[in-house]
């Protein structure tokens, strides 16, 4: 996760730009491809995109390239769940701390998508999509808001995401920024939803936990993270986790491993392409 002269023209979340960048080169580097993103190299703003196009290999490094299948394999974990739900139904979602996930642009027209995340994120990323010709459909909408403090079912609600209905909530890379309160108020506002909602996260796992190859790996992105301005600050046991999920509406959970989700999206493929895993879960809990 080196410095970059392409990135001093920067939204404020640094990890959101590192992800974008992870999920475009994937587009260039693996075949074959896990997750298709048409938008990847839209919202990393030109000069980052035509870097990345001209040597994506810098993202091939052993750390990025683990964290990419991660960051890929999350992706399209989410995207397969929400296809589910949409089979089902649900014509809602939310994606919660956005960032320059391209979720939103590629949901059909028929269903209401609201992001939410911080202002200058927002801002940024628009200003990227505009520069690059691409209209915000009109069944998306953007929320600003800070997640650690705001009333989350309000603010949806403002936004045309009705409490009555079921709802698939995106929401990668969120919760190990949030202290635990604020981490399980916000599954808390999930679980308010009616039955058929779901939400797809993923949390950090205690790093004592791991074993030591994966601790050395946590510690070296959490320092990165960390001296970007944006430290993890909280870690759940997966299984408390299940448990309390479980007590709290949600009537089923499913909690994916790297190795789980390496057998489900990498396996036999000629790169070798796949996740270390670090001290990351990925859930899915469904609304009972």
């Amino acid at each position: 996760m080196p410095d970059n002269p392409a990135f001093s023209d920067m939204p404020a979340s640094r990890s959101a730009l590192t992800m974008a960048r992870l999920r475009a080169a994937h587009q260039l580097l693996d075949e074959p491809t896990v997750l298709d993103d048409p938008f990847a190299f839209c919202v990393l703003g030109d000069a980052l995109a035509r870097q990345t196009i001209a040597d994506p290999y810098p993202c091939n490094d052993p750390m990025l390239r683990t964290m990419r299948a991660a960051v890929v394999a999350r992706s399209r974990f989410c995207e397969d769940r929400l296809q589910t739900a949409m089979g089902a139904g649900v014509r809602q979602v939310v994606v919660l701390g956005a960032g320059l996930d391209t979720l939103s642009l590629r949901v059909p027209a028929d269903v209401r998508c609201v992001e939410v995340d911080r202002a200058d994120v927002q801002r940024w990323k628009l200003d990227r999509l505009s520069d690059a010709g691409i209209a915000v459909p009109f069944n998306v909408a953007f929320a600003a808001a800070d997640l650690a403090a705001v009333d989350l079912r309000e603010l949806l609600a403002r936004h045309g995401v009705r409490p009555g209905a079921p709802t698939f909530i995106s929401c990668l890379g969120v919760l190990p920024y949030l202290d635990p309160d604020p981490a399980m108020a916000l599954l808390d506002v999930a679980a308010g939803y009616p039955a058929g909602s779901e939400i797809v996260f993923d949390a950090r796992v205690p790093r004592d936990s791991l074993p030591p190859v994966e601790q050395w790996m946590d510690d070296v992105a959490a320092k990165w993270f960390a001296a970007s301005g944006e430290p993890w600050l909280s870690d759940f046991d997966p299984q408390q986790l299940q448990t309390a999920l479980l007590g709290r509406g949600f009537c089923e959970v499913e909690c994916l491993s790297a190795g789980q989700l390496n057998a489900r999206y990498f396996a036999r493929r000629r790169d070798g392409l796949q996740s270390v895993g670090g001290g990351l879960r990925l859930y899915r809990a469904t609304v009972g």
